[in-house]
């Protein structure tokens, strides 16, 4: 990060949103962002977006980054980190995953000491409401943040039982202001269903994973409706300046799809690419 360009107009705030698999885009377009010396001076993320944030604002290369999600996405590695406990709190337990996000960012590195200021996103099932989690050791907001329901254990943190900040807010634009951005760049890896219209053909497909059964691809996609109204509402009730929408295969599953990290990254850094005159309108 020593060769960016500090922003003529104000702060830059980078809002990346949860996605699961399809989050791997942010990687491409952080490439990108890297490649040009754009500077970035907060960071906001959920889920996914969290979690690649969170290594970028320790100071991670994106070459270093790309490289761990490449090495990450094969059967044997994704296999490896699911630590099955089935109970009606969640599939998965998250010990395995929360030790390899300790492995590489320090189990004690705090978010003031992260060389970019970070916020993630989650929800609070005590009170049904979102979370900021802009202080603490940042490898327990990451494992907050990333743990959908049904899927990981909720996590206790403080006062809070805290599940995937998806739920409510997926791509957190008013959380980058409240880091002091004064200008946002949203990235959403997610279906954009308001661009479609009851009775006509969709111009945005629904997510059609080929490895799961019917019925959870009916709920999934259920869920994902849900999302996308509360992210448009969300992102018309605190606009960005700017939204990148990687363009993703329709099979690119949320949580079957870490094996094709090249696919999500190089869309990622197309989505970005073509932004990019826009971006430097944005910050010079």
């Amino acid at each position: 990060m020593d060769n960016v360009k500090p922003s003529k107009v104000g702060k830059i705030g980078l809002v990346l949103g949860g996605g699961g698999a399809r989050g791997l885009a942010h990687i491409g377009v952080l490439k990108v962002f890297e490649r040009e010396g754009i500077a970035i001076d907060v960071l906001a993320g959920t889920s996914m977006g969290g979690l690649i944030g969170a290594l970028h604002a320790a100071g991670m290369s994106m070459q270093d980054i790309e490289a761990e999600a490449l090495r990450r996405g094969t059967a044997k590695e994704i296999f490896r980190l699911l630590d099955l406990n089935i109970s009606m709190r969640g599939l998965l337990k998250g010990s395995r995953i929360y030790n390899q996000l300790a492995d590489t960012l320090g189990q004690e590195l705090t978010f003031q000491e992260l060389k970019i200021p970070l916020a993630v996103m989650a929800v609070d099932l005590r009170t049904g409401r979102e979370v900021m989690i802009s202080e603490g050791k940042v490898v327990e907001a990451i494992r907050a943040t990333i743990s959908v329901p049904g899927i990981f254990q909720p996590v206790e943190y403080g006062p809070y039982l805290l599940v995937d900040g998806g739920t409510l807010d997926n791509v957190p634009v008013e959380a980058a202001h409240k880091l002091g951005a004064d200008y946002v760049i949203a990235v959403d890896v997610l279906p954009d269903f308001r661009q479609n219209q009851p009775g006509l053909p969709p111009v945005v497909q629904p997510i059609k994973p080929p490895r799961t059964p019917l019925p959870w691809h009916g709920l999934w996609h259920i869920e994902l409706i849900m999302i996308s109204a509360i992210t448009s509402y969300a992102l018309q009730l605190h606009a960005p300046d700017l939204v990148i929408r990687p363009e993703l295969p329709v099979d690119m599953d949320v949580l079957l799809g870490f094996d094709r990290p090249q696919v999500a990254i190089a869309a990622g850094e197309r989505a970005a690419e073509e932004a990019l005159p826009s971006i430097l309108r944005l910050v010079q």
